[in-house]
């Protein structure tokens, strides 16, 4: 946890770095580890399973050798803290809720180091311009309940600090703003950073 970059935090908080609110995202960050149990379900295809054979998955894959299908989470009991400070402690739940989010892009960027090498960034169903309900794909062939991980009728992941996607072996993908829904709108544009920067 140490080596997680604090600027994440802030970049799901939609907020530049504040020197007096590293103390509070610190204690959260404690607070989180020894509640999270991290779990990481995966299976790596050759040839990309037929769901994936549109774009923007194409693109994304484009030049790739395989493509690992997976999905991770931090489990029930973060997301039941959050949502007792929620109900407690309002700006702290923010805090809490957006350093969650980091720490489990963290353990998973760390985990994905140990699967291979020449791993592209994920790419999960509803980013880019592709579709949310292609998540039932993903939770089709990986069965994450044994992980303690399920896809609401309404294409919630659950626990919420959970997340399901793609991974391409190889290529050449490269983190863009093209095609994203909300990038007229974008705060991030809008201050001259990217929201994956």
């Amino acid at each position: 946890m140490s080596s997680l970059p604090i600027e994440k935090v802030y970049a799901y908080l939609g907020a530049p770095a504040n020197r007096g609110l590293d103390g509070e995202i610190f204690r959260c960050l404690e607070e989180i580890a020894g509640l999270a149990h991290f779990r990481y379900l995966y299976k790596f295809f050759s040839e990309p399973p037929e769901f994936l054979l549109k774009e923007p998955y194409l693109s994304y894959l484009e030049g790739s050798t395989g493509v690992i299908l997976a999905v991770m989470t931090l489990g029930g009991e973060v997301d039941k803290k959050i949502k007792l400070l929620q109900r407690t402690d309002v700006s702290k739940a923010v805090i809490y809720d957006a350093a969650a989010s980091a720490y489990l892009e963290f353990l998973s960027d760390e985990y994905e180091k140990s699967l291979d090498e020449n791993l592209s960034y994920r790419f999960c169903p509803g980013y880019g311009g592709s579709d949310v309900t292609d998540l039932k794909h993903v939770f089709g062939i990986l069965k994450p309940e044994k992980i303690g991980v399920t896809l609401s009728e309404a294409f919630y992941i659950l626990p919420a600090k959970s997340m399901a996607g793609i991974i391409a072996v190889g290529g050449s993908a490269e983190k863009t703003c093209k095609g994203c829904v909300i990038s007229k709108n974008c705060k991030y544009l809008k201050g001259g950073v990217k929201c994956y920067d």
